[in-house]
């Protein structure tokens, strides 16, 4: 294999295959390597995890087809340090590959192609086109809500439904919930589908999208798929039955307040210097046209605070994880947010004004829980 790459071709290609790599393969050093294939469909580059795959298609010279893998964090890390004008040249001789661009040349050992992971593709039932900005969108709006780590697999996902010339993505962690919808006005195929799309394949995609072109999705059972530009992610969903948002999203709403974001972050930020580590927790007690923030740490201090807001209905007392509401809270692309309350103990929801195609729900923290560590009182107007 002999082939020449404008080298800021082959480091944007190759900085999209190496972020999906899996470096936890252990014995299955191959997962760690992007593979290099050249031949008649043009130049390729592949990553996978064996979960999800990206494929890189590039336009450069092939002077002798062939096919190999190297190691996809130093293949990346050479191509970026190259000349950003130059050529970069990439010829298999052996059980080595040469990488030269001008006065620079690596030589890096290989793995056979033949190693690498075949995937087997279902065949696709639904196929429809977003523009990339509104997926980045969709995205940037549920991830957050995902859990680090948890038992219920299928939370490490973000459930994708398609259905009425409508995608509704949701994600939970039980604490944080996001919802988002947008219309899909023409579908191909299948009118309606359901599926898990991991954590992983949707931040590297998110990494990928730009704010201009479509994007052609394609949904088939387990798996799912997005082509744009020169870019193709599959990957297969998670198994398993989504809970029932819908159960959990309050409908009846005794309290309606409206705050402004920044500056309600602001507040949150300064009592969540002195709370308890174990749950992060905050009071707020609204009353008489003001918030009242209170917290403590037993080992740090405490905080008494309040902002001046328009709110003249009966007292009322929530707790929260003060970085939880400042991540939810921090979603919304608007100043002006709504905060839609049940009771002190219910799940809260949260819209923005004229951003109808989100909520963000928030459980708050028992009070029975936080107060033993908020000291009670009132501070003064900022």
């Amino acid at each position: 294999m002999h082939i020449l790459i404008p080298q800021k071709d082959l480091e944007t290609a190759a900085t999209v295959v190496s972020n999906l790599v899996d470096r936890t393969a252990g014995p299955q050093l191959i997962l760690g390597n992007v593979l290099i294939d050249a031949g008649e469909q043009g130049i390729q580059l592949r990553g996978t995890d064996n979960e999800s795959f990206v494929v890189v298609k590039l336009s450069g010279t092939v002077r002798k087809p062939g096919r190999t893998t190297v190691p996809a964090d130093t293949f990346r890390e050479i191509v970026r340090l190259m000349p950003p004008q130059g050529e970069v040249s990439i010829a298999e001789a052996g059980q080595k590959v040469t990488l030269s661009c001008e006065s620079s040349e690596y030589k890096l050992m290989t793995i056979p192609a033949e190693d690498f992971p075949e995937w087997q593709m279902e065949q696709g039932s639904t196929r429809f086109q977003i523009a990339q900005k509104t997926l980045r969108y969709l995205i940037d709006s549920t991830l957050y809500a995902l859990p680090g780590k948890d038992h219920r697999r299928v939370l490490l996902g973000v459930y994708f439904e398609l259905g009425e010339n409508r995608l509704r993505l949701t994600s939970t962690d039980g604490k944080k919930l996001a919802r988002v919808h947008t219309d899909i006005p023409e579908i191909e195929g299948v009118s309606s589908a359901r599926i898990i799309v991991p954590r992983k394949l949707l931040e590297n995609l998110y990494k990928s999208l730009g704010n201009e072109g479509p994007v052609e999705v394609e949904l088939s059972g387990q798996q799912i798929a997005f082509r744009f530009g020169n870019v193709y992610f599959r990957g297969n969903g998670i198994e398993g039955k989504y809970p029932d948002c819908d159960a959990v999203i309050p409908k009846d709403f005794p309290y309606e307040i409206l705050l402004n974001r920044d500056v309600f972050q602001t507040a949150a930020r300064r009592a969540g210097i002195t709370t308890e580590e174990k749950n992060k927790s905050i009071i707020l007690r609204f009353a008489d046209n003001a918030c009242h923030f209170t917290s403590m740490a037993h080992d740090l201090g405490a905080f008494n605070g309040r902002i001046s807001m328009d709110y003249t209905g009966p007292e009322l007392e929530l707790a929260f994880n003060f970085q939880f509401l400042i991540e939810t809270l921090s979603r919304f692309s608007k100043p002006d947010v709504k905060l839609f309350i049940k009771s002190s103990t219910a799940p809260v929801v949260m819209k923005a004004k004229d951003e109808d195609d989100r909520l963000c729900l928030l459980m708050p923290i028992k009070l029975a829980d936080a107060r033993p560590a908020a000291p009670g009182g009132e501070g003064d107007d900022e």
